[in-house]
Parts: structure tokens; sequence; C-alpha cells
């Protein structure tokens, strides 16, 4: 499932809150109801690896994984899919 699918099936709330840390620094943000991420910075990105690849220097990154739940950074993104 994709990030949309998920959102649109109520498996990750509207407005749940993310985050990931890159080299000490934490980037925070939240899902958009049609799937999309907003990073803190205002900046919108259709995936989650996009968004992270965006504050990874423009290097690939699994941004399933990257990404974790504000409130749980033991659960990233991609448990929701399993």
């Amino acid at each position: 499932m994709n990030l949309k699918e998920l959102v649109a099936n109520g498996i990750i709330p509207v407005g749940t809150k993310i985050c990931m840390t890159k080299k000490g620094k934490t980037i925070n943000a939240e899902i958009l109801k049609d799937g999309s991420v907003q990073t803190s910075d205002g900046e919108i990105y259709k995936s989650p690896s996009g968004a992270a690849r965006a504050h990874n220097e423009g290097k690939p990154i699994d941004g399933w994984i990257a990404w974790k739940l504000a409130n749980d950074k033991k659960r990233n993104l991609d448990s929701f899919r399993k």
C-alpha cells in the first residue's frame, strides 16, 4: 500500500506527525489528507522517500524506514504496510 491508500483506509490518520533525524538534526513533518508529506519548512512531497531525500542532501533514502512516528520513534511508516 502507498501512503495515500493508508490514509484513505484510516490506517494512518490525517495529521499524523512524523520525524526523521539526519546528522543530529530532527526534521518534523505531517501526513496530509491526500497522502502527501508536508515538512516543517512548508514543502510538500508526494512520497515519504521524496521528503526524506530532500532532507538527505538529495541522496537516495528509504523514507518508509527513515520517517518515524513523532510520538513513538521506534515505529516507522513501513510498519503500517505490514
